[in-house]
């Protein structure tokens, strides 16, 4: 039997990198984008997980109402797309309590699971998985490579319960379980990154092709991720944004589908069990 991968959504608008007070500014394109994300997961009878902006989800209920009606997850991707490495705990905490119960509101469902905006989880933030713990059952936030933008290098890279002193050691008996970000391991070089998003478009499909097959002969499930703008040659301009945001925009929707058809995906949970 092939194995489940996890195909996931973060569900956000192309503006959403920007600080919350200038969000404001910027005309909406998500509902646009995200149906064309949920007509591809229809021909392909994929189901996803959407970690979901509560901003996102009170602005847009009836979108995230039908994205779970048709049998996709909803899980929190926090209230308003917080860098973690920049807030309190108390700061933290009453934004996911907040998306949480934005979530739970509209779909009438537990929300199981959480992504960090940015993967922003590092050494000096630990504390975000106790915080998680009361109440979700998974995190998928740690990426096992270093970039200059985030990762933790040396964190496992396939499913575990991590220990909530230091994530990058395993508890057998831990509540949280985390889903690490697809990489491909290289000897010597190391974790090279496969999961989706700006991977997806700039690496040739072929090669993320392999990496996820690899993961699979050793009976692994791979957790690949897509933005709404991932899949928009037409997203806006936006000055402060670097060049990565842009690259290869035309060429992400026909790698996305190729992913889709080549490969078994179903949500988080399902994969969990839970």
């Amino acid at each position: 039997m092939p194995v489940t991968n996890i195909m996931s959504v973060d569900l956000e608008d192309y503006y959403c990198d920007l600080p919350f007070s200038e969000w404001s500014k910027y005309e909406s394109r998500v509902i646009k984008n995200t149906e064309r994300i949920l007509d591809l997961f229809e021909k392909y009878d994929v189901k996803a997980t959407f970690f979901v902006l509560g901003y996102i989800a009170e602005k847009f209920p009836e979108l995230i109402k039908k994205i779970s009606d048709t049998g996709h997850e909803i899980a929190s991707h926090s209230y308003a797309h917080i860098d973690l490495r920049k807030v309190s705990k108390k700061q933290f905490e009453d934004d996911f309590f907040k998306s949480i119960n934005v979530l739970e509101k509209i779909t009438g469902k537990k929300v199981e699971g959480f992504r960090a905006p940015f993967f922003s989880i590092n050494k000096d933030n630990y504390w975000v998985f106790e915080i998680l713990s009361k109440k979700i059952t998974y995190d998928s936030s740690v990426f096992p490579v270093k970039t200059q933008l985030y990762g933790i290098r040396n964190a496992p890279r396939f499913i575990y319960r991590p220990s909530l002193e230091n994530i990058v050691n395993e508890d057998k008996n831990g509540k949280l379980v985390e889903i690490p970000m697809a990489t491909h391991r290289i000897p010597i070089i190391g974790n090279i990154p496969i999961a989706g998003g700006f991977y997806l478009r700039f690496f040739p499909y072929w090669y993320m092709k392999l990496g996820i097959k690899k993961l699979n002969k050793q009976g692994k499930p791979a957790m690949l991720y897509i933005h709404p703008k991932d899949l928009d040659p037409s997203m806006p301009r936006i000055k402060e944004y670097s060049w990565y945001y842009y690259y290869n925009l035309k060429s992400a929707i026909g790698k996305f589908e190729k992913l889709l058809n080549d490969f078994k995906f179903g949500t988080a949970k399902e994969v969990l069990a839970i």
